[in-house]
């Protein structure tokens, strides 16, 4: 299961280096659902001043939208999502983990982690916003760890 891993959260660094290109920070997602990339996201709130517009909102808006559903039950791996996987370059903030879990995809594959890069996010974790609701979302981390991280540092020395 790592090779997938890996090679679906390279088509995410890719994202991340578009948006990057864009002068955004440097994250990507995808949502990939039976094998097939089903949507494509990367931060966009420096070029779109939306500051909701980060990589995995990008990513959840473009299937649901094109879709054209709502995840009733607003719990994850459930709905039209629920086989899905949200591959992301870097842990979620606190909105776009809570966004994960109510679209209702049922997995996350994250590359880089806050606390890994000393990022100061305090003890924020998407395992404890997991905790705290119940959600049942599984979590994969560190998939190509380097190369996300890499990442960041590019982030802080262009912006």
């Amino acid at each position: 299961m790592t090779d997938q891993h890996e090679r679906w959260m390279r088509v995410a660094i890719e994202e991340a280096e578009r948006g990057a290109a864009a002068g955004n920070m440097a994250v990507g997602s995808i949502i990939v659902q039976d094998g097939e990339v089903v949507a494509r996201g990367r931060n966009e709130a420096t070029s779109t001043f939306d500051v909701t517009a980060h990589a995995e909102t990008v990513a959840i808006r473009q299937v649901s939208t094109r879709l054209r559903v709502v995840n009733p039950a607003l719990r994850a791996a459930t709905g039209p999502l629920a086989r899905a996987t949200l591959y992301t370059t870097c842990e979620p903030c606190p909105m776009c983990a809570w966004a994960i879990c109510i679209a209702g995809l049922s997995t996350l594959v994250i590359g880089a982690r806050f606390a890994d890069m000393g990022v100061g996010y305090g003890e924020w974790s998407v395992e404890k916003l997991l905790a705290m609701t119940g959600q049942p979302l599984t979590v994969v981390s560190r998939i190509l760890r380097p190369e996300c991280e890499a990442l960041r540092l590019r982030t802080r020395a262009t912006a």
